[in-house]
């Protein structure tokens, strides 16, 4: 690859704009409908919190729309820094696909306790075998684990797709087994695989059990941006290209020209593509993620913050009267979702359930 892209070629695209400075103004366009929707969703469930415990999850699952577009849009208009940059979207996916996962459990359970004595109680059927069965604490335990790897490998292979650019070793184009390219891509892709594969085998043996939360609009409308992009990745080691683009590129049609720059074809329609495809899902998650479960009847007001409030109550096993602990103008829900300690508050906490599950006596579960 050129050590310095050129991100306009000689000629204008339409009128006196550039492709580069066309898809600028599209790409922008796109990523700012995008975040319009997704703060509209977010900022309806900061306001009507009467369930944090899922809504903030909802929330940080949210965030990665707005990134992942943001992230494109720079990777348009700094062609030079799309290596540097498009690591990390894989990091906002891992980390979506986590409270994802952490979101169904909520559904099927509202807290730890609860959770720890439903998956005991649990026969799930093993891989690969219709008859054989494993007790449910173990594949909810091994289940967390596949996905919880996918941010941690995300995260060191963000640095080293950083550092192996800054040496010259990483080759965007390249395909031989030389190049960090090709290694990283392939690492990626096995890492996101096994989340994926996880999530729905999860949702395929739990969906009974959510049936009221529409588990399926909800894995549909934030499963597609990342599907797409799995399936992106997986031609790309091969063709160094999306699948996309495929067809273009065996007819000869992406080439650069007068009017298309190698920049413009190595980064700027792919990445374009993305900020096209994210609008509609963006629309399809203020849908599938509707605030109308958290804004029933007999819904109260309640400025105090400390005291979060179950939709369950965990004496009674009835519902709580739902009140909206949001504060003014959802500050509450806000700080919650920019608090990175929580993600780490969060596995720290589920660890030490698997932990303490393992240290009460064992239950007989064909009994």
């Amino acid at each position: 690859m050129p050590a310095h892209l050129a991100p306009d070629a000689s000629e204008n695209f339409v009128g006196n704009f550039t492709f580069h400075q066309f898809n600028m103004i599209l790409s922008g366009a796109c990523t700012g409908i995008t975040c319009l929707v997704i703060f509209i969703v977010m900022g309806r469930h900061a306001t009507h919190l009467s369930d944090p415990n899922q809504q903030v999850k909802i929330m940080r699952i949210a965030t990665l729309f707005p990134l992942y577009t943001i992230y494109s849009l720079l990777s348009i208009c700094f062609p030079n820094a799309y290596v540097y940059l498009v690591g990390w979207t894989k990091l906002f996916q891992g980390i979506a696909l986590y409270w994802f996962l952490m979101l169904l459990c909520d559904f099927v359970t509202p807290n730890d306790q609860h959770r720890a004595e439903f998956f005991a109680s649990l026969r799930v059927p093993k891989r690969y075998s219709t008859t054989k069965t494993t007790d449910g604490l173990s594949w909810l335990k091994s289940t967390w684990y596949f996905v919880l790897q996918y941010p941690i490998v995300s995260f060191i292979l963000a640095i080293a797709q950083s550092i192996t650019q800054a040496l010259g070793i990483y080759c965007l184009e390249g395909k031989k087994a030389y190049f960090a390219h090709l290694w990283i891509t392939i690492i990626g892709i096995i890492s996101l695989g096994m989340a994926m594969v996880n999530i729905l085998r999860f949702h395929g043996n739990l969906k009974s059990h959510m049936k009221e939360h529409k588990p399926m609009m909800k894995l549909l409308a934030f499963k597609l941006v990342v599907g797409l992009e799995f399936l992106e990745q997986c031609a790309e080691p091969l063709t160094n290209k999306q699948i996309v683009f495929m067809v273009l590129d065996a007819t000869g049609a992406l080439k650069p020209s007068d009017t298309l720059s190698y920049a413009d074809i190595i980064i700027g329609l792919p990445t374009l593509i993305i900020c096209l495809q994210v609008v509609p899902f963006a629309f399809l998650f203020y849908h599938a993620y509707s605030i109308k479960p958290y804004t029933k009847m007999n819904v109260k007001r309640s400025g105090d913050s400390q005291q979060y409030l179950a939709v369950v109550d965990s004496e009674t096993g009835g519902p709580r009267v739902k009140r909206y602990q949001g504060g003014p103008l959802g500050v509450n829900a806000w700080i919650a979702l920019f608090n990175p300690g929580e993600l780490f508050r969060d596995i720290r906490s589920t660890y030490k359930m698997f932990h303490a599950s393992k240290t009460e006596p064992t239950m007989s579960l064909d009994s």
